[in-house]
């Protein structure tokens, strides 16, 4: 979603006199007068550098305003002093330094910060309240070369010296794109996992929330595959020039229904780690962000705010990236970033901090961590524990219907011979008998010997932990949904011509209470017999060319729910079903990570691997020893029949796919 970069100004008085500014694309719902307050001008100014405009009260959509900027020409008051500002906390500072370098009594600046709880503990990116203080001269820079201290509140580097009549905000932190963030644990998406580190490194510096970084990535670059992220490594699509210069692109507004289309300068970046550094940077610098930074501690607040603060016009935005950040769990990047093995930043002042336990878990007992939407009692029912043990494990949780994301309980040995009870992962050859067992972390599950009941407590499991709000909401109501368990098997297997060795199951809760489970021996990947440039190719080669190298990259379906439809596309995908269909198909373009070093693999190796697929991603049948895939799901013609049986009379359906080894 396009939007002005963000500009730093002085409230507008009587003694500034206007001069050439920025410029402002107006978007639907604007008023003249509500952007005047924005940008700390009058709607009288604004007139007079947009001679433009006839009448006041009638703006659209689409049209471009010149700011103007303002140059205060009025002496600093009687009693020396100066107007309170802001001050972004970088690594290293304590609120005593700050207070010295400002020339304000310590006192004062913690009673202007009621928002620190505990004044010996601020982290980087925090925004500190700076009160009227008299005129001095600024304190000299720490001794770091490469970064120039926060503190002066002086005028950009382009002026030669400080003037009291001209504050400006201090430059927000710089990023350090190549830091090092220790073990980041794997999603399953290929776009999430490729930009986590510098959501991450983002964080620990800025303290804007990791987690509303990738959603917001998720959102403004169409995972990644925008043209405007493909051109210029630009994922918030942050306008003007960047250190690598700049595109111009058209891009596309609504007002009152009416589709409006402008061309647009955006800003360029030498690598996605830069764009993501500018990205937090944006909201340090526009102090309408000032709140949403006091609330990086809660990542869920600090989205509301920005939103809030006219980050964004569509009225959906905050459910967007909460229901983002919910679905793929992103607030785990947080807790990463502040407490991660490599360089963390100091931990903030949480509202609510995490409980421990008063002693160490006694040998046999593990934990859970507690995700978005678990209950006490859905984890006592998954552990085949009651909550009333949890309560006693746990001292900690005084409110069983108080649990919170992120929060560790320990769960209870159960009496067996050394003290614990057994994991609720099926064992190889003997299946659970009571509970809902949990999926393993690496592999296909074994279920023989599993009642359809526990087969289908098994899936539901997968289900739970891995699909989306309506995959789920799908399950409870008795719908259909398909379950994709994909194995990672190399494109050049079996000669080329890929392998069964992943598993395909349907699932659903009956009316009378019972459960249909289908498990079909399937496959997720593409093969190599449609690879542009292999020398062993078979067939016409298929793909995208997502790194612009002359070659059809092969490409395969990320982790992540995906809806599908009945569709008929002709004999070559095999035999008209009864209801007149042959296929499954993607409702909408599909994102899809790419091999683009072609070497058979889907890794980090691979550059510029993230693309959108059409709506080719099918389910079709394949041959007996050949599955026919150059990405689609497949199943030979015996189990394609089996899952087409399976699928009842819906018509459209929730595909949760999840890479298990």
């Amino acid at each position: 979603m396009a939007r002005l970069n963000g500009v730093t100004r002085t409230p507008a008085t009587s003694s500034q006199t206007p001069t050439t500014g920025t410029q402002h694309l107006i978007r639907r719902g604007e008023t003249l007068s509500g952007i005047a307050q924005r940008y700390g001008t009058t709607v009288d100014a604004l007139l007079q550098a947009n001679r433009q405009i006839r009448n006041p009260n009638l703006i659209y959509a689409g049209q471009t305003l010149t700011i103007p900027t303002t140059r205060n020409t009025s002496a600093p008051n009687q009693a020396g002093s100066q107007a309170g500002s802001q001050y972004v906390v970088r690594r290293g500072d304590t609120l005593s330094e700050i207070a010295a370098r400002n020339g304000i009594d310590l006192a004062r600046l913690i009673k202007a910060n009621t928002q620190i709880q505990n004044p010996n503990l601020i982290y980087p990116g925090q925004v500190i309240n700076l009160p009227g203080r008299q005129v001095a001269t600024p304190a000299p820079a720490r001794p770091n070369p490469s970064q120039p201290s926060p503190a002066q509140p002086g005028p950009a580097p382009s002026r030669p010296t400080p003037t009291p009549s001209q504050p400006t905000t201090p430059a927000p932190p710089r990023v350090d794109t190549t830091a090092p963030v220790g073990t980041i644990p794997r999603t399953g998406n290929a776009f999430i996992d490729s930009i986590a580190a510098d959501a991450i490194r983002s964080q620990r510096t800025t303290g804007v929330p990791a987690s509303v970084t990738i959603a917001q990535a998720i959102l403004e670059s169409g995972w990644g595959r925008s043209e405007l992220t493909r051109q210029a490594n630009n994922y918030f699509g942050i306008k003007g020039t960047g250190p690598a210069g700049s595109v111009t692109m058209r891009t596309r507004e609504v007002f009152n229904g009416r589709e409006v289309y402008v061309n647009a300068q955006f800003r360029k970046y030498n690598s996605a780690a830069e764009s993501f550094a500018d990205h937090a940077q944006f909201f340090i610098r526009n102090p309408r962000y000032a709140t949403a930074m006091r609330h990086t501690n809660d990542a869920f607040r600090f989205a509301a705010e920005i939103h809030k603060a006219g980050y964004a016009t569509d009225p959906n935005y905050t459910k967007l990236l909460h229901s983002l950040m919910r679905e793929y769990n992103l607030t785990r990047f947080d807790a990463i970033a502040r407490n991660g093995n490599a360089t963390p930043a100091p931990p903030p002042a949480a509202p609510t901090p995490a409980p421990a336990p008063s002693a160490p878990p006694a040998a046999g007992t593990r934990e859970h961590r507690v995700r978005v939407g678990d209950t006490l009692s859905g984890i006592a029912q998954q552990y085949g524990t009651t909550v009333a043990a949890l309560q006693r494990a746990n001292p900690s949780i005084t409110n069983p219907n108080l649990i919170y994301p992120g929060q560790r309980i320990v769960i209870p040995g159960s009496g067996s011979t050394n003290g614990s009870r057994p994991a609720p992962t099926p064992a190889p050859s003997t299946p659970p008998t009571s509970g809902s067992p949990v999926p393993p972390g690496r592999g296909l599950p074994r279920t023989e010997g599993m009642t359809t009941a526990q087969k289908f407590a098994l899936y539901a499991n997968y289900i739970e932990r891995h699909g989306s709000a309506q995959a789920k909401a799908d399950l409870a109501a008795g719908r259909v949904v398909i379950l994709g368990l994909r194995t990672e098997t190399n494109t050049r297997a079996n000669g080329g011509q890929g392998v069964y060795d992943d598993r395909i199951v349907t699932l659903r809760k009956l009316p009378n209470g019972q459960f249909q489970v289908t498990e079909l021996r399937a496959n997720t990947e593409p093969s190599s017999q449609y690879e542009d440039g292999w020398s062993g190719r078979t067939r016409r080669p298929m793909g995208v060319d997502s790194n612009r190298d002359g070659w059809l990259d092969l490409g395969r379906l990320v982790d992540g729910t995906h809806e599908y439809m009945r569709a008929n596309v002709g004999p070559n995908f095999g035999p008209t079903q009864p209801d007149g269909n042959n296929i499954l198909m993607p409702t909408t373009s599909r994102p899809v990570v790419r091999d683009t070093n072609h070497d058979g693999v889907f890794d980090e190796r691979d550059r510029n691997r993230n693309s959108f697929e059409g709506q080719t991603m099918y389910f079709h049948r394949g041959g007996t020893t050949n599955t026919y895939s150059a990405g689609c799901q497949t199943m030979p013609q015996s189990e394609f029949n089996r899952f087409w049986d399976s699928l009842g009379n819906q018509q459209r359906f929730q595909y949760v796919l999840v890479t298990v080894g």
